[in-house]
């Protein structure tokens, strides 16, 4: 066999390779995006240890085609709060109030704190990395962020038990006093009418 015949030999092979690789990734992305084989296919993740953290670094920037995208957002908050990969932290951040009961949950911050991890798996995740978790939500802009957002993140803080988190929680109990003053007298005055 000459040179020629041994490079194009390899080609093919890499090809093929690589053709049932993305087929194998493809498949565990179908698994992940779908909450009866979830479980399986975060099991299959974790006994492959980090190996696989790129690949799902990769589909929390861009999804692979023909994927429930939110479900499969789901599914990566499962793996990366078990793997506790601190890589997906700001995609964590990002879809902090992703919740895996969506539509049907319509008071998901009135249950137990068990209850609530369950329901957001960012949230979930997050308190499973810890205090690089924590630090993270407290630089995090929330200023601008919807109250679920909001509510999430202080949630998320105060489950991880960081004591550099203690101005961050102590603001934003200030911040809810001040809204319910407020809304308390704005009630005042209506009833006084």
């Amino acid at each position: 066999m000459n040179l020629r015949s041994s490079v194009m030999i390899a080609i093919v092979v890499g090809c093929v390779d690589a053709s049932a690789q993305d087929a194998s990734d493809q498949e565990l992305a179908q698994r992940l995006a779908n909450d009866r084989t979830r479980q399986s296919a975060v099991a299959k993740i974790l006994a492959s240890g980090r190996r696989r953290v790129p690949l799902l670094l990769s589909w929390a920037r861009k999804p692979p085609a023909d994927v429930d995208q939110y479900q499969l957002y789901i599914g990566l908050a499962d793996a990366f709060g078990q793997l506790q990969t601190k890589e997906a932290i700001p995609f964590l951040i990002k879809n902090i109030s992703l919740d895996r009961t969506r539509p049907a949950d319509f008071a998901p911050w009135l249950k137990a704190p068990q209850v609530i991890e369950k329901t957001f798996p960012a949230v979930a995740a997050l308190i499973q990395i810890g205090p690089e978790a924590s630090k993270a939500l407290i630089r995090a802009p929330w200023e601008r962020a919807g109250a679920e957002d909001r509510l999430a993140a202080i949630f998320a803080v105060s489950r991880i038990r960081d004591q550099a988190a203690r101005g961050f929680l102590a603001s934003a109990l200030g911040q809810a006093n001040m809204e319910r003053y407020w809304a308390e007298e704005g009630l005042k005055l209506l009833d006084a009418r």
